[in-house]
């Protein structure tokens, strides 16, 4: 959400007549976008902040936004004193007015909630995806999480917003979208009106030159049989299915306030791979929450090696101000949240990379997004499933689907090569149908 987010104002300040340098000590304007869901995160972007204050001096003027600003509003500036804006993610189209009008010495505060969080985008040219905010906030209060406090109340984007921004997207050469939400699967559920996340999916299907499809963030209690069924149908939509896990142990889901058991979750899983046997499910997972025993953790990794992940993003519990086990004692040491840590990550590059083995002789269709940035000569796209895959060719190939017959794999990516033989059999294929 933040890249996104970051896309979209460097949009409007290149409007507003900036022009971006990647040397911060010739910045006459320097925005941090800060998130606040893990204290690391946190304190990166204040670190970063304070080791460039020296450039007030010269008269940089310094914002600081996204859900640091939101969550810790005035109270920032006891750490950093010298910023001239603090403005939350829902006033992020404010920015470039903002930062025209603030006058020296008087910091200016725009956070809370907005009447119109979004912003449409209009990428450039050489862009072949795109990522589209279509919701904000969460009403879920997961009691170690703070986005609802950092980014509001749950808001979904009108559908001819979203619509209307993919098809003037594709227009301009974009030919995949990622639809962004804290909670997808919560998409209009503060409508007056009968709307869900499937419904905008159906609209969006129908949008001719988009090839691909895809969402984030999914929550396993909102992943319905309706969803599933029309992801499976259309081909246009990703294979990829993200629904964080956090625990395997139900006490700690409850203690979590997650609202599933670990049942329901399997059975999510199940229900999913049926419909679309090749699809991707990747997950997260929290280690050290509160009162997780020896026992609790056996039985996430326990889940973890009978899921088979296709990925895991794996985090040590780190409490957040205001979120309900703020308050709740330490029970798990730094020590052994490392350990417990290490292990699901050991686990799971197993699985990953047996996963990944099992792609090798296979042939996959693969949207080439861009040329590889070391090597001119590959090209770098994604499969079905969201995989990376890197071929090599001459031919210019970016915002098409080629088949591609995988080779090897490493770590987080697949290697191939144009495959020759289904390419001429589509040609032939193309060339049956157009003259029947």
């Amino acid at each position: 959400m933040n890249f996104a987010e970051s896309e979209r104002l460097q949009q409007l300040l290149t409007q507003a007549g900036w022009k971006e340098t990647k040397n911060v000590q010739q910045t006459h304007l320097l925005i941090a976008i800060g998130c606040s869901i893990r204290e690391k995160a946190e304190n990166r972007v204040i670190s970063f902040l304070k080791s460039n204050s020296h450039l007030k001096e010269k008269g940089t003027i310094f914002c600081l936004t996204g859900c640091t600003a939101n969550l810790h509003k005035e109270k920032i500036l006891e750490k950093l004193p010298f910023l001239d804006v603090i403005c939350g993610p829902n006033h992020i189209a404010e920015i470039p007015e903002t930062v025209e009008n603030c006058s020296p010495g008087k910091c200016v505060l725009k956070t809370g909630e907005s009447d119109n969080p979004f912003i449409e985008c209009v990428p450039s040219k050489k862009d072949i995806t795109l990522m589209v905010p279509i919701i904000k906030g969460c009403n879920n209060f997961c009691s170690y999480c703070v986005v609802p406090m950092a980014r509001g109340k749950l808001q979904s984007r009108s559908p001819d917003s979203v619509v209307r921004e993919i098809r003037n997207a594709v227009k301009q050469g974009i030919k995949a979208v990622t639809l962004l939400g804290q909670n997808v699967n919560e998409y209009g559920k503060d409508f007056t009106i009968d709307y869900c996340f499937s419904d905008l999916l159906c609209e969006i299907l129908k949008i001719e030159g988009l090839l691909r499809i895809g969402f984030l963030t999914s929550h396993p209690e909102d992943t319905t049989e309706k969803l599933l069924t029309i992801m499976a149908q259309h081909e246009k939509i990703m294979k990829h299915l993200h629904i964080p896990l956090q625990s395997g142990s139900d006490k700690i889901l409850r203690a979590m306030n997650r609202k599933y058991t670990v049942e329901k979750f399997f059975n999510v899983v199940e229900k999913t791979r049926k419909l679309m046997p090749e699809i991707s499910i990747t997950s997260d997972v929290m280690v050290g929450f509160p009162g997780e025993t020896q026992q609790d953790f056996e039985m996430t990794l326990s889940f973890i090696k009978k899921v088979r992940f296709n990925e895991l993003f794996v985090f040590k519990y780190s409490p957040r101000p205001m979120t309900k086990a703020f308050k709740l004692p330490e029970t798990v040491s730094k020590e052994e949240k490392e350990h417990r840590h290490k292990i699901i990550l050991d686990t799971q590059k197993q699985i990953t990379r047996s996963i990944l083995n099992s792609f090798k002789g296979k042939v996959c269709d693969v949207l080439v997004e861009r040329k590889s940035i070391k090597n001119q000569r590959l090209y770098i796209g994604r499969n079905i499933q969201g995989i990376p895959v890197s071929f090599e060719s001459k031919e210019v190939l970016e915002g098409k689907i080629v088949r591609i017959k995988i080779t090897d794999c490493a770590e987080g990516i697949l290697y191939g090569k144009v495959d020759e033989e289904c390419q001429l059999l589509q040609g032939s294929q193309s060339r049956e149908k157009m003259r029947k």
